[in-house]
């Protein structure tokens, strides 16, 4: 198995299995940043540990996890199979997104579609790819906290690691585009209450595979809470506002004429006056008072 990943990569990898200081590692990345080659190579890189372990030992399974069935096989199963070579290490099928290795070693590629089938079974890691997309079904954190976690934890826990001689306990990748403080935003977090944990973050500079050039064309064609999350890799989110680009010291002109006031036979300037009872906040889109005197003409 032959593959090099860029800085970025490497520091997780090298957490996950050289220097074994991390048992989640959470990476919220930009698009472009490599999150497939990543990983791909962590999967296989867990089967191959799992390799040196004895025939009689469960639950040697190593998962990656995507949206649908489709994204998983059609990004991991090339990767895996001709990038990585690993059709010359077991037997393989595309159909069912299997890699059978010997000793009864398995790495499969789970669409989140599926997770339910996970119930019950042992991990000794899982990637999970994507997870901004984990929305249908009982989302990322019912699939996380109910199923995979538990795949993980009850199967392959330190003690039992170290009874089966496996240098590590299950551990997991989670690498993901944002998409709001979702759950997602959470696992990044829990990084600061539990040592196992640590978090990455890439924005899309930090990607050799992209022209910064080509990208920052982008920056000034794209919808700004877009851009920040596709690539700067952050936890924007429009807090449910109508319109959440707007800023009051930019967006608000106090140099246009007053409003004409009431004055003998004239009635004076129509005012209207728009407001939205949106979900999160109260929005208040234009406001201003009718007949009150000297007021002033403000625009949002």
């Amino acid at each position: 198995m032959d593959v090099t990943l860029h800085e970025g990569q490497s520091e997780i990898f090298e957490d996950l299995f050289v220097n074994k200081t991390v048992r989640n590692a959470v990476s919220c990345a930009s698009r472009g940043f490599g999150k497939s080659v990543l990983g791909a190579t962590c999967g296989a890189n867990a089967a191959f540990e799992l390799l040196d372990l004895d025939w009689s030992v469960p639950n040697k399974n190593v998962y990656i996890i995507a949206p649908t069935y489709s994204q998983v096989v059609d990004i991991y199963y090339p990767l895996l199979a001709y990038q990585l070579g690993l059709n010359a290490y077991a037997k393989s099928s595309r159909d069912s997104g299997t890699f059978w290795f010997p000793k009864d070693v398995t790495l499969r590629l789970i669409s989140y579609e599926a997770i339910e089938r996970l119930r019950g079974t042992g991990a000794y890691f899982v990637v999970n790819d994507e997870v901004r997309d984990w929305k249908k079904g009982v989302g990322l954190k019912g699939a996380w906290q109910g199923i995979i976690q538990p795949c993980i934890a009850t199967r392959w826990s330190p003690e039992r690691a170290k009874q089966y001689g496996a240098t590590s306990p299950g551990r997991s990748l989670t690498i993901s585009t944002p998409a709001g403080y979702d759950f997602f935003y959470d696992m990044y977090h829990y990084e600061e209450v539990d040592k196992d944990w640590k978090s990455y973050h890439f924005d899309y500079t930090k990607s050799p595979y992209l022209d910064v050039t080509e990208i920052e064309k982008i920056k000034h064609t794209i919808d700004p809470l877009q851009w920040a999350r596709e690539y700067l890799a952050s936890f924007e989110d429009s807090g449910n506002q109508v319109f959440y680009c707007f800023d009051r010291k930019v967006h608000v002109q106090k140099d246009i004429q007053d409003f004409y006031p009431p004055e003998g036979n004239n009635r004076g300037e129509d005012v209207h006056v728009s407001i939205d009872f949106n979900v999160g906040y109260y929005c208040r889109l234009t406001i201003n008072l009718v007949n009150s005197g000297n007021l002033s003409r403000r625009q949002s």
